[in-house]
């Protein structure tokens, strides 16, 4: 793992760049002094000394006393992210009443009949949203469904509600994502990928797609109560981002975007014919 992974995680858990930088120079090298650290970490020297005394005040690393120059010395890793993290999770608890006092107040706006979200952070967030809001079931088919690991907060919350979860899927869930089966209840009859490609055949001589764009083992469709339909596309490497569909009806309504249409209407026929 880079130190830029490293360092974006530890920021994730509320340290700034310099102080993610230095604690994890401290966690690799030990007890040092300031010079070695910034020297080693990156951080210029006329901030290390201030990004210690900050991290020494989050009671994640502490000076050595009878050192001199004075060294400094870091908190065991599990103790000082546990910190981190319950810190973290208090300040959401908090940010969470205020904010949702005021979403309350704001009161009931209009809802999109009908949208997309391009890249993962974006289709995440639309699936926790819509799980968020499920009150009777969530119904999820993929022959990928890796994705999910993402969700695991939002599955056991909606859990906790009563929500009925499932997956169908060709993978067991618990191979591609270790404990996912503790939060819904993996059926593994989805159609294979060659019944899944083959299905596609039509659409792929279309001249707007090709099967190396769109994957059709790399689609999901998740229904949240029957009123809600998420299509999610997958790209099969990096060179373009994941983006989703979201329908407030069933995935087969007339929209706009016809070649949109055709593919998630075709997806759900297919999932419907096979599994059903």
């Amino acid at each position: 793992m880079t130190q830029n992974t490293i360092v974006g995680d530890l920021t994730s858990l509320g340290l700034t760049k310099n102080e993610a930088k230095a604690y994890h120079t401290l966690v690799k090298l030990g007890r040092s002094s300031a010079r070695i650290i910034a020297e080693d970490s990156g951080v210029p020297r006329s901030k290390v000394y201030e990004t210690l005394e900050i991290l020494e005040k989050r009671g994640i690393i502490k000076k050595v006393t009878g050192t001199n120059p004075t060294e400094f010395d870091p908190a065991p890793v599990d103790a000082a992210l546990d910190h981190l993290e319950e810190k973290v999770k208090g300040s959401v608890t908090s940010a969470r009443k205020v904010l949702k006092g005021l979403q309350e107040l704001r009161g009931t706006e209009a809802k999109e009949f009908a949208w997309a979200s391009q890249g993962m952070e974006q289709v995440i967030m639309g699936m926790r949203t819509a799980i968020e809001n499920a009150q009777d079931y969530v119904y999820i088919a993929s022959a990928s469904p890796s994705i999910l690991g993402h969700l695991r907060g939002s599955f056991s919350n909606a859990k906790s509600r009563g929500v009925v979860i499932e997956l169908f899927t060709i993978t067991p869930g618990r191979l591609e994502i270790p404990g996912l089966e503790h939060y819904l209840e993996v059926k593994i009859t989805s159609p294979r990928a060659d019944v899944l490609t083959e299905g596609f055949s039509e659409i792929f001589k279309s001249p707007e797609l090709s099967p190396d764009e769109w994957e059709p083992t790399r689609m999901l469709i998740m229904n949240i109560d029957g009123k809600e339909s998420i299509g999610v596309f997958l790209p099969a490497d990096d060179s373009s981002q994941p983006w989703s569909l979201h329908i407030r009806s069933r995935l087969v309504v007339l929209i706009q975007w016809q070649v949109v249409k055709t593919v998630l209407s075709s997806v759900e026929a297919i999932i419907q014919n096979r599994m059903l």
